[in-house]
C-alpha cells in the first residue's frame, strides 16, 4: 500500500543521495528534530551521524527512532557547547547542523554547516517532501564544491 510513496521518495533522494552518501555528519543541538533527521540521514541517504545533540531527549517518545540510528552514533543531550565544540573540531564532519550563531565561526574554521534553523522552517514531512529534505543537506556540501579554491 505506501510502496507507491516510497519507490516516489526514493526516485526524490536519488540526486542527493549520491552526493551524501558516505559522508559523516555531527549535529549540535538546537531544535529537537535532531534525532529524526539523523535517522533519515543515515537510513535512508547513508550519511554517518557522528554525534546527535539534541536539547532535550525524550528516550520512550524517541526510542523507536533511536533504535534505527547506526550503534556507534554518539547521542548528547543539553548545552555543553565547549565540549561539543570540541568534539566538531575533533571528529572534523562532512557537514554540521548547528545554530545561526554557530555557523560562520565554525564556516571559518573550515567547517561546511547547515543551519537547523531552516530545518524548522521548510515544509519536510512525509514522502512528498522527502527530496526537499534531502537537498536541504546537500546543498552545503554542493555549495563547498564549488566555492573550494
Amino acid at each position: 500500500m505506501l510502496a507507491p510513496y516510497r519507490d516516489r521518495a526514493r526516485r526524490a533522494i536519488a540526486h542527493a543521495r549520491a552526493q551524501l552518501e558516505g559522508k559523516s555528519v555531527f549535529f549540535l543541538p538546537d531544535s529537537q528534530l535532531e534525532v529524526p533527521l539523523a535517522r533519515f540521514l543515515a537510513q535512508e541517504l547513508g550519511m554517518t551521524p557522528i554525534e546527535v545533540g539534541t536539547p532535550y531527549l525524550h528516550r520512550r517518545h524517541l526510542a523507536r527512532e533511536l533504535d534505527l540510528l547506526p550503534v556507534e552514533t554518539v547521542i548528547s543531550e543539553g548545552q555543553h557547547l565547549e565540549r561539543q565544540l570540541d568534539r566538531v573540531r575533533a571528529a572534523r564532519p562532512d557537514l554540521t547542523i548547528c545554530g545561526l550563531g554557530l555557523a560562520n565561526p565554525l564556516e571559518a574554521e573550515g567547517f561546511t554547516t547547515k543551519w537547523a534553523i531552516e530545518l524548522v522552517f521548510s515544509p519536510i514531512h512525509g514522502f512528498d517532501q522527502a527530496g526537499d529534505l534531502a537537498e536541504l543537506f546537500a546543498r552545503p556540501l554542493r555549495r563547498r564544491d564549488v566555492l573550494r579554491v
